[in-house]
């Protein structure tokens, strides 16, 4: 159901309209994210506060950005919501991965669980690009400019941009224009090769395990 959940998100984004909506859609889907990654990993409660703090600092940051659109305090809090979202994402992708590794049998969850986990990778790196646009519009080469693009559409854009970078398939209608733009897109297409190539040995592993058993 998780899975399903972030592909809904991914459907939708783009279609709603409106900066407030997306960013609360998106904390609601992240607190979902949190509850059963913690659920799913009992060992991970001692991390759960941790989980749950850097999950209040975004929505403060989503709630002073829909506060301040109009003030040029605007890009602060803005930058608030979307890096405390980079630690969560990363330390609920990570948690998946420890269920799938700690399962040691392949099943249907760990297939779903290593969707879910590289959906949240991709989103991760897109919230590392939407805070770069909004302090540099000129990071990235858009078919269309940046100033006049909508925040929404932005957040989808380089959502887009992220899932075509992990996957390596670079269309190239979405480019980096930037040093640090490029750098992070080397190392996002770094990390898909490497995810795919130890996804699929872990699945291999336990396949050939329950085969031998």
């Amino acid at each position: 159901m998780l899975t399903l959940l972030m592909c809904a998100w991914l459907l939708l984004t783009p279609l709603l309209k409106g900066d407030w909506r997306v960013q609360l859609l998106l904390e609601a889907f992240m607190l979902v994210t949190v509850l059963v990654t913690v659920w799913a990993n009992p060992q991970l409660s001692r991390f759960r506060n941790v989980l749950i703090v850097l999950w209040l600092a975004s929505v403060a940051g989503t709630l002073l950005s829909i506060a301040t659109t109009e003030h040029p305090a605007w890009r602060w809090s803005r930058t608030l919501e979307l890096l405390s979202l980079v630690p969560l994402m990363a330390m609920l992708a990570a948690g998946m991965l420890a269920f799938v590794l700690r399962e040691r049998t392949l099943t249907l969850d760990s297939i779903f669980a290593t969707i879910a986990a590289y959906l949240l990778v991709a989103v991760l790196f897109a919230q590392i690009y939407v805070c770069m646009i909004t302090w540099n519009p000129a990071s990235f080469s858009l078919p269309v400019e940046v100033a006049n693009r909508p925040v929404h559409l932005l957040q989808s854009d380089m959502t887009y941009f992220s899932l075509v970078t992990l996957a390596t398939v670079g269309y190239g209608d979405i480019l980096p224009a930037t040093a640090t733009a490029r750098t992070l897109a080397m190392i996002e297409a770094v990390t898909g090769q490497f995810y795919v190539a130890v996804v699929v040995a872990i699945f291999v592993g336990m396949y050939s395990s329950q085969r031998r058993d």
